[in-house]
């Protein structure tokens, strides 16, 4: 059973792009210190669609097990606390695979 993690999110107008940026950066990171990432993808949004995020998060966990050492490891939690001031927009979905 694999899980799929799905996150869409998206930042303030006011938010320096630097920011974005230094965030996403970050979030890139991850798969190369938390072992339970087993597939990572985040990608910007077109932008084409009133509405849309624009970005997308998905990464690939063994299980549920996993997905939730992967939320709870510090540098997880560090990259989440950095992105959450300038955060507008937040959906997230997880599924079986």
């Amino acid at each position: 059973m694999t899980i799929k993690h799905v996150v869409l999110f998206d930042y303030a107008e006011t938010a320096p792009e630097s920011e974005i940026q230094a965030v996403i950066s970050g979030l890139n990171g991850l798969p190369d210190q938390i072992d339970e990432i087993r597939d990572w993808s985040l990608v910007e949004d077109l932008g084409k669609r009133p509405g849309s995020f624009r970005f997308c998060l998905i990464a690939h966990f063994d299980d549920m097990a996993a997905m939730e050492r992967y939320l709870a490891h510090p540098a997880h939690v560090k990259a989440v606390e950095r992105a959450m001031p300038i955060l507008t927009k937040l959906a997230e979905h997880d599924h079986l695979i």
